[in-house]
């Protein structure tokens, strides 16, 4: 049982006979929860600044690639979930970030699937897939406070266990890409990720335009780059805040005298995992500088770097690969 503080009774339908949109009075409960106004319709929202981290463009390409298998399969990128364009992704970070998708809790708009990504079973990324191009902003803020409660959600269950760490929420409906940031330590806060110098009225994340409306896919493969590095770069937040929050909670077990995990391999992880990011968005400053061979060569060190932290990760579980022990002759005679 998921457990939220947010009270379901709260938001059930009332007797009076009357229209009564719960979605309506689930935005009102569920906003004040993060110090946000109803009446402002997030534009009291505050923000933070959205990076990309430079990936591989060999890596790139192979997104690119599983996108013309889902196409063949299911239909335009935007007529399905499309969750498993960023595979790819979440394969960089080895057994350490784990992927657990759900149907979305008390959904007031329709169903939603959402994606848990976790480190060490603490929940340290969202991924909601929304209906594409919601029909209004009333609809679009009533999404944005059902990712506010899923948040909450996931920060008690991940206190419970004795893990501390924001939680970042990416929602998406195929095309457009908004970032946000939970946290409830100190006090509790929402924020929405924009890029540097966006005027106030586009700071809502990042839009692909439809490349069926296109005479080239060209403009939409660029576009789909910067949103794929903008989500690495929100995934490796994710994945250093967690390995910050297992050391943390190790740590103070141990000073407890209770059991805890061993730490060793923690430092490396955290260090390489550092550096790692500090690589990612460096090769991304060379790029827009126009040294593309620098960017190229920092990426790729990069890459190096985030599998050092990843082989490093004290985790119990590393299952062996399939393809580990694939044999030509064998398979060939089979």
């Amino acid at each position: 049982m998921r457990r939220s503080s947010i009270d379901p009774a709260m938001v059930e339908d009332d007797d009076s006979g009357s229209e009564h949109d719960m979605g309506d009075d689930f935005y009102y409960q569920v906003v004040p929860l993060v110090g946000l106004l109803p009446e402002q319709e997030l534009h009291d929202i505050g923000t933070l600044e959205i990076h990309r981290s430079r990936i591989p463009t060999q890596l790139f390409r192979s997104i690119v690639v599983d996108m013309d298998i889902m196409l063949m399969q299911y239909g335009a990128p935007y007529e399905h979930k499309t969750e498993e364009i960023f595979n790819h992704l979440v394969k960089q970070f080895g057994f350490v970030l784990r992927n657990k998708p759900e149907t979305m809790v008390n959904d007031c708009i329709g169903t939603h699937i959402e994606y848990f990504f976790k480190i060490y079973g603490a929940v340290t990324l969202l991924y909601i897939e929304m209906r594409l191009k919601v029909g209004n902003d009333n609809e679009r803020l009533k999404i944005i406070a059902q990712a506010i409660a899923e948040c909450d959600r996931c920060y008690l269950e991940n206190s419970t266990g004795g893990y501390f760490l924001p939680i970042h929420c990416i929602i998406t409906d195929g095309l457009h890409y908004e970032f946000f940031k939970f946290d409830k330590h100190l006090k509790p806060s929402f924020v929405r990720g924009c890029f540097s110098g966006d005027p106030e009225h586009l700071r809502r994340g990042l839009k692909i335009d439809d490349y069926s409306r296109m005479e080239t896919t060209l403009p939409f493969i660029l576009q789909l780059r910067c949103a794929c590095e903008a989500v690495f770069d929100v995934m490796l937040s994710a994945y250093i805040e967690g390995l910050k929050a297992n050391y943390v909670r190790s740590e103070e077990r141990g000073k407890k005298g209770l059991t805890r995990p061993t730490l060793d391999g923690g430092d490396k992880a955290l260090q390489s995992a550092g550096r790692a990011f500090a690589a990612f968005r460096e090769a991304e400053v060379q790029r827009k500088d126009g040294d593309l061979d620098s960017a190229d060569a920092t990426a790729d060190q990069a890459l190096l770097a985030l599998q050092e932290s990843t082989e490093a990760a004290p985790i119990s579980y590393r299952s062996k690969f399939i393809m580990k022990d694939w044999d030509d002759v064998e398979v060939r005679k089979a």
